[in-house]
């Protein structure tokens, strides 16, 4: 029956070049399941190759990539199977070259390598499951998929350590315990549990379809008997899933799931009222975007009361949401240093530890935020063009659904379901991008464009896309000239942004080429800024400055050279200058607090940081390292002073301020 139905399907979509019966017929119908073989085996190898975070090695580099550009060869001129490219590929090349310019823009290159290919790794995901021919791959894929979901909440249940686990729900890290020790210990790599509930998340709304799979539904190719078996699969699997999700104590993916479940039921709730009103497809679809948009809109209402609650003290989860929102803060201010390129792939954690904490060691793993991440690592084409693929994937979606059928329809709802989870969770954990299991970023894209059949060469979608072609033409034009003409109005700003951000790279591949975060202490990063050649980075800084004197960018990087190499009235007027401007973030406060420690003026410092957890510890290890054991005891007891004022129940700080100034006592006496 599934061979009858693909050779079906390919003699309605390119009648031209596909035959009704032989070999070849056959060949076409299995086609695509290789495809997949093939996306999902080199997905595997670059897996073990990891990441930013787990990196083991060049190997398999792009080995891989040539099987997939192999696969995809044969698709073309052998197999000959209709392939339809739509604007969506647009942006998702654009993406890719992105990427491309991430690996370029990145000091390390071998992790920036590593997250390259699993970029590429998840392009050929998402074609393997975008070119499925029919539902009948379809629901097999989406069979794979719960399974695989299934999988992993199993592994994480399996391999999690519940008493290293934060205790947010005490009660569920409990029954984790209990439901560990009835499955088998499995030794290998334990996932963090949030990015377990980033993908638990993301794949249960794909286990649906499979639920809901209609019973005279003759396109899908199953009988009544394998019908059965693939919604009981798919019930086992969204019930192992969300078990998993709920024991992962991920509240962030527990918030995205349940909002997209409500926007998802009262979609569905809005279109069975108005059906049995009315048989008018259009009022139907009318009512459904009417429902949907104010079911979002109080949804967004309700998560700002609960955020603002939370923040201020009256529900609980106060210091996680505070320090979220701190990230985010700072993550937005390194966005900012590289906007037009981005840092890198996967060069968040020492740009944003060393340039805008201005800690030696290595902090944080990403933003926990997905926007912000393809902004710092990709810079601003990664972004829109992530965007763009989003807007496109439902503008196509919502042309499709009103013609869809039941089950089609079903399919694409849910692997938008999935996109909105992706997205919402993105915005306070990033489970996807910041982690290996960006091999399924896009598998939410590639379900909707299978189910709306944008690739696969369905007559009436591309029919539609071939109608509406040109006002893609036209809005791309439009918002070029738009972009335009901002930057022309604001061309110096924009000129000193992007000498700044040129100055900023230039600078951390000499810096971090030679500066170790793991042995911060040798060399310390003043002694690589006082030995190595910074005048590229300090004349592209400059003439940022030339462009736009205000450039927060430019401003702080050159006083944190200055300071380095002991120009402490140098700094100083970079750091008074940005604040001048207007800067208020906690990197410009705590420089302009080093510049006044340095040149004297420790009152004037702690009216700059206080109130900044950092600015204690910076300010003790500067006294230290900056300081004491170069010899300079003045500015190292005005350090020590500056912790004493800022806390003074600090009586180290205090016994080592009169330790500095009886040494500077001893040297005056000498002389």
């Amino acid at each position: 029956m599934g061979a009858q139905v693909g050779d079906q399907w390919w003699n309605e979509a390119d009648g031209r070049h596909a035959p009704r019966t032989g070999p070849l017929a056959r060949v076409r119908w299995f086609f695509p399941y290789i495809e997949l073989a093939v996306a999902l085996a080199a997905g595997w190898l670059w897996y073990l190759q990891g990441g930013s975070v787990w990196y083991t090695g060049p190997w398999p580099g792009p080995w891989p990539a040539v099987a997939l550009a192999a696969v995809w060869v044969v698709r073309v001129f052998v197999v000959r199977l209709p392939v339809r490219p739509s604007v969506f590929d647009v942006w998702l090349w654009v993406f890719v070259a992105a990427a491309g310019l991430g690996v370029w823009t990145a000091y390390d290159r071998g992790p920036a390598w590593a997250k390259f290919w699993l970029v590429i790794g998840a392009v050929g995901i998402y074609y393997a499951i975008a070119h499925l021919p029919d539902r009948h791959h379809l629901y097999m894929v989406l069979a794979l998929l719960a399974v695989f979901g299934a999988v992993v909440a199993s592994y994480f249940l399996s391999t999690n350590d519940w008493q290293t686990m934060t205790v947010k729900v005490a009660v569920l890290v409990r029954v984790g315990e209990r439901v560990s020790s009835w499955l088998p210990v499995v030794a290998g790599h334990r996932m963090h549990p949030n990015v377990v509930g980033g993908i638990l998340a993301a794949v249960m709304p794909l286990t649906v379809p499979l639920i809901a799979l209609p019973r005279g539904d003759g396109r899908s190719g199953f009988g009544s008997t394998a019908r059965r078996l693939i919604r009981s699969l798919g019930v086992v699997a969204l019930v192992v899933a969300g078990l998993g999700l709920l024991l992962t104590t991920s509240r962030g993916a527990w918030l995205a799931t349940a909002g997209a479940a409500a926007l998802w039921v009262a979609w569905r709730g809005a279109g069975r009222w108005v059906r049995r009103r009315s048989r008018r497809s259009q009022s139907t679809w009318r009512a459904q975007l009417a429902v949907f948009g104010g079911v979002s809109l109080v949804a967004l209402a309700l998560a700002v009361i609960l955020a603002s609650l939370i923040l201020a003290g009256r529900l609980p989860g106060t210091a996680l949401a505070t320090n979220r929102l701190n990230l985010l803060r700072s993550s937005v201010v390194l966005a900012g240093d590289t906007v037009f390129t981005g840092a890198g792939l996967g060069m968040f954690p020492t740009h944003f530890s060393l340039y805008t904490l201005l800690i030696g060691v290595r902090h944080t793993v990403h933003s926990h935020n997905i926007l912000l991440n393809l902004l710092i690592e990709q810079g601003v084409l990664g972004l829109v063009s992530y965007l763009l693929m989003a807007g496109t994937c439902v503008i196509i979606a919502l042309r499709r659904l009103p013609s869809a059928r039941c089950g089609r329809a079903t399919i694409i709802e849910a692997g938008l379901a999935s996109l909105a989870i992706v997205v919402a969770h993105g915005l306070v954990d990033d489970a996807l991008y910041g982690a290996r299991s960006l091999l399924l970023l896009f598998v939410p894209f590639g379900v909707v464009m299978a189910a709306a059949g944008s690739h696969a060469g369905d007559p009436e979608t591309v029919a539609e896309a071939r109608s509406e072609c040109w006002r893609w033409w036209v809005l791309g034009l439009v918002l070029t000239a738009v972009l335009a003409v901002a930057m022309i109005v604001r061309l110096r700003p924009v000129l000193g942004a992007a000498y700044a951000n040129a100055g900023v790279l230039a600078q951390a591949h000499v810096e971090l080429g030679a500066y170790d975060p793991d042995q911060w202490d040798d060399p310390t990063l003043d002694e690589v800024r006082r030995h190595h050649d910074l005048s590229r980075a300090i004349g592209l800084l400059g003439q940022a400055l030339a462009f736009d004197p205000g450039n927060r960018t430019a401003r702080q990087r050159l006083a944190g050279i200055a300071l380095s190499r002991g120009q402490y009235q140098a700094g100083l007027t970079h750091m008074e200058a940005a604040w001048a401007a207007g800067h208020r973030d906690d990197t410009t406060r705590l420089l302009l607090g080093d510049a006044l420690v340095a040149t004297g003026q420790p009152d004037r410092a702690v009216h700059a940081v206080r109130g900044l957890e950092e600015a204690e510890p910076r300010l003790l290890g500067h006294a230290w390292y900056r300081y004491w054991v170069t010899g300079d005891y003045r500015r190292a007891a005005d350090a020590w002073r500056t912790v004493f004022l800022l806390n003074p129940e600090n009586k180290e700080a205090a016994a080592w301020q009169a330790k500095a100034e009886a040494q500077l006592q001893m040297i005056d006496d000498g002389r």
